[in-house]
C-alpha cells in the first residue's frame, strides 16, 4: 500500500491554471435585487453616509405596501443599519386605530437610529415622526429601465422587449416572473403574458351600472342588455339573439366607462382595443394591422363570456367617401374587420361586441348593418336636473354631502360627465393645496366661464334677476334657480315654474307680472330702465297677445290667428300697452315693498353667481300662495 501525500499540502505549489475555478456565487433573487437597485437609485452617497450616523430618524416612502418588506430586508442587511420599523397600516391601540411611530421615537435616547418604511407617510406615520425626521426619501416607481436592470442582475442576461406596461404590473407578479435559473428572454415572456392577461381582466374600480349615473334611455337599454346576458348565461337565450352595439355620442359622455361597467355588472370579461391601437402596436404596415385585428378577436373568443369593446370606430373611414387611392389601401383593412365581426357572430360563443364613436354619420354602412354593429345607442350628456345632480353626486362622493347643489345644477346644464368630473377634481385639488375641506365655492369657481363684464353691469343684471325671482316668489310661483353666469348673449336668467299646465287669464297675468319683475327692479332699485329687459317685454307681449287673440281669454272667443292671419288692429296694440303698464305697476308695487330684500339678495348673487330656489325661499319666507305640482319651467333671461 502506498501512502499518497495530501494534495492540500501542495496546493500552493500548483500552478493557477491547473486549480479548479471557484464555484460561482449564487445570484440574488428578484426581490433582493429589485430592492437593492431601487435603494441605489434613491439614496445618494451623502444619504448613505448619513444612515450610518447615529442617532437619526429616516423615513423611506416606497411605491406600495408590498414593497415594504423586501426593502426592509435589504436595509437591515446594511452595515451599521438603523432599526427598521415597517408600517403598512394604522396600529390598533386601546381599541382604536391610530398612526404609528411615536412610541419608537424613545429608542433615540439609546443612540439608536430609526428608519420608518411605509408607502403612506402622511396617512400612517405619527406627526411627531414626520416632524423630527432628518431625511425623507421616496423610492422611485417601477420603470422599464429598472425592470431591465433587475432581470439582468438576477439572470445575468440582457432583457430585450421590456415595456412600461410590464413595469405597471403588480409587484408579486413581477417577482414571480423573474427567477433564478431562467434566461432573460424567458422572464420577459412571462411578463408579457401577465400584461396580456391583465388587459382582459376588468379593472377592480370599475363601478357597477346600478351605481353609475346614466340617462334614463341608457338605463333602460343597459337593463335590457344585462337581462339578455343573464339569460344567455342561464341557457335561456341564444347569444345570436343579442345584437352587437354601437355607442355614439359626443366626447366625454362615458361610452368606454359604460361598456366596461356593463361587463363588470354582468360578470363578463372586458377586452378593450381601439382602431388607433391597431396602427401603433407593431410596424403599422398592412400586415401588422391585420395581425392586430385578428388578435383582438381571438382574445375576445378566448375570454368568453366576454364583451369586446372597440373605440374610435370612425377611424375606419367610410369607403363611399374615399378617393381611389385611399380606397385601395383601406379596403383590405375594413373588409378584414367586417369578416372578423362575422367570425365573432358565427362562433356561437358567449361574446358581445360593442363599438364606440363620436361621429356616427362617418361610419361605413357595412359596419353598422344588421348582423354587425347594428344597434345604435346614443350616449348623451345628462339633460334633466335629476340626471345632472346624480353625476355631480357620483363624482363628489362624500364631499359636499350636506350642501344644496341646486345652484350648480343649472351651471352644469349641457356639461358632459367628463367635464363634471374635471370640475370636481380641480375643486378638490384647490382645497387640498390650501389644506382645508372642499367647499361649494371651489366647485363654482372652476365651472364659471371668464367674465369680462364690468362690475356695474354685473350688479345691474343681478338686481334685474332678483326682481324676477322676488315677484315670482310672492305670486306663488316656484323659483328653481337664479344665475348671472353669462351664456352667449344671455347675461343671466331666473328659472321659475308656472303653477298650471292649463293657465287661466289670472295665471297668465301673474306670469307676465313675473316677466316684468326685472324691469320693476331696474326702476325701483337700480339705475332705471335699461335694454336688458328686451326679451322680457317681448315675452310678456306675446303672452298677452296669445291670451287675447288665440286662447279666448279676452273679450272675444274668435281666434285672430285663423280669422285675420295675425293682422292686428291699433286698438289691440293699445289694449296690450295698457295691460303691460298695469302689470308693470303691480310688479313695481311688489318690489317697492321689499327694496331691502332685493338689495341684499343682489349682493349675494353678485358674490356667488347662482342662488338656488331653496336659498331664496329661506331668505324671503313662505310664498303668498302654494304652487301646484303640475308646473311648467319658464326661464326668464336678461340680454347682455
Amino acid at each position: 500500500m502506498i501512502d499518497l501525500p495530501n494534495i492540500d499540502e501542495f496546493a500552493d505549489e500548483i500552478p493557477q491554471r491547473f486549480k479548479p475555478s471557484p464555484k460561482e456565487p449564487q445570484r440574488e433573487d428578484a426581490e433582493t435585487a429589485l430592492a437593492k437597485m431601487a435603494l441605489e437609485t434613491a439614496l445618494s452617497r451623502p444619504m448613505r453616509s448619513q444612515l450610518k450616523q447615529h442617532p437619526g430618524v429616516f423615513v423611506l416612502c416606497v411605491p406600495s405596501a408590498d414593497w415594504v418588506h423586501p426593502v426592509a430586508d435589504v436595509v437591515k442587511a446594511m452595515d451599521r443599519a438603523p432599526v427598521v420599523v415597517q408600517v403598512t397600516e394604522l396600529k390598533k391601540s386601546g381599541g382604536i386605530r391610530c398612526r404609528a411611530g411615536r412610541d419608537e421615537l424613545g429608542m433615540l435616547q439609546s443612540d439608536h437610529s430609526l428608519m420608518f418604511i411605509t408607502h403612506d407617510p402622511d396617512g400612517l406615520l405619527d406627526d411627531a415622526v414626520l416632524a423630527v425626521a432628518d431625511v425623507v426619501v421616496k423610492l422611485p416607481q417601477m420603470t422599464a429601465p429598472l425592470l431591465r436592470k433587475t432581470i439582468r442582475r438576477v439572470t445575468g442576461g440582457i432583457a430585450r422587449g421590456v415595456t412600461p406596461e410590464m413595469a405597471r404590473l403588480k409587484l408579486d407578479i413581477i417577482l414571480a416572473s423573474i427567477r433564478r435559473g431562467l434566461v432573460a428572454g424567458e422572464c420577459v415572456a412571462k411578463l408579457q403574458r401577465a400584461v396580456d392577461r391583465e388587459k382582459t381582466i376588468m379593472a377592480p374600480d370599475v363601478p357597477r351600472l346600478d351605481v353609475l349615473p346614466v340617462t334614463r334611455p341608457v338605463r333602460q337599454w343597459s337593463d335590457q342588455v344585462l337581462s339578455n346576458l343573464s339569460a344567455v348565461q342561464a341557457g335561456d337565450l341564444d347569444i345570436g339573439q343579442v345584437p352587437f352595439i354601437t355607442l355614439e355620442g359626443p366626447p366625454g359622455t362615458g361610452k368606454t366607462l359604460i361598456a366596461n361597467s356593463l361587463a363588470a355588472t354582468a360578470g363578463w370579461t372586458f377586452v378593450s382595443s381601439s382602431i388607433g391601437g391597431w396602427f401603433t402596436t407593431g410596424d403599422g404596415a398592412l400586415g401588422g394591422v391585420a395581425r392586430n385585428v385578428k388578435a383582438f378577436v381571438d382574445q375576445i373568443l378566448a375570454s368568453e363570456p366576454a364583451i369586446g369593446f372597440l373605440d374610435e370606430l370612425d377611424a375606419l373611414p367610410d369607403r363611399e367617401t374615399m378617393d381611389a387611392k385611399g380606397r385601395d389601401w383601406w379596403t383590405p383593412v375594413i373588409t378584414l374587420f367586417l369578416m372578423e365581426i362575422d367570425r365573432l357572430r358565427k362562433s356561437g360563443r358567449n361574446v358581445l361586441l360593442i363599438g364606440a364613436t363620436n361621429y356616427y354619420d362617418r361610419l361605413d354602412a357595412a359596419l353598422i348593418r344588421p348582423g354587425r354593429l347594428q344597434q345604435r345607442i346614443s350616449i348623451l350628456p345628462p339633460s334633466t336636473e335629476e340626471e345632472i345632480l346624480a353625476v355631480f353626486r357620483y363624482w363628489l362622493g362624500s364631499d359636499l354631502a350636506d350642501v344644496d347643489l341646486q345652484k350648480i345644477v343649472q351651471l352644469g346644464r349641457g356639461a358632459t360627465p367628463a367635464m363634471i368630473e374635471g370640475w370636481v377634481n380641480a375643486a378638490r385639488a384647490t382645497a387640498r393645496i390650501e389644506g382645508r375641506p372642499m367647499v361649494l365655492a371651489d366647485l363654482v369657481a372652476h365651472m364659471l366661464p371668464p367674465d369680462n363684464r364690468s362690475p356695474q353691469d354685473v350688479r345691474a343684471i343681478a338686481i334685474h334677476e332678483i326682481g324676477h325671482a322676488l315677484v315670482a316668489h310672492r305670486l306663488g310661483h316656484t323659483v328653481d334657480t337664479i344665475t348671472i353666469v353669462p351664456n352667449g348673449s344671455v347675461g343671466g336668467y331666473t328659472r321659475t315654474s308656472v303653477p298650471s299646465l292649463v293657465p287661466t287669464r289670472e295665471v297668465l297675468e301673474d306670469v307676465a307680472t313675473v316677466m316684468l319683475g326685472g324691469r320693476a327692479a331696474d326702476m325701483v332699485v337700480g339705475a332705471g330702465p335699461n335694454a336688458g329687459a328686451e326679451r322680457d317685454l317681448a315675452c310678456a307681449t306675446d303672452l298677452l297677445l296669445a291670451a287675447i287673440e288665440n286662447q279666448g281669454l279676452g273679450e272675444t272667443l274668435v281666434s285672430r290667428r285663423i280669422a285675420y292671419r295675425d293682422l292686428r288692429s291699433e286698438s289691440l296694440v293699445t289694449t296690450i300697452e295698457m295691460e303691460l303698464k298695469r302689470l308693470l305697476d303691480r310688479a313695481i308695487d311688489i318690489v317697492g315693498r321689499e327694496r331691502d330684500a332685493v338689495l341684499r339678495l343682489a349682493d349675494k348673487l353678485v358674490k356667488e353667481s347662482v342662488i338656488s330656489g331653496s336659498e331664496l325661499q329661506k331668505s324671503l319666507g313662505e310664498r303668498c300662495c302654494g304652487a301646484r305640482s303640475d308646473q311648467l319651467e319658464t326661464p326668464i333671461s336678461t340680454l347682455m
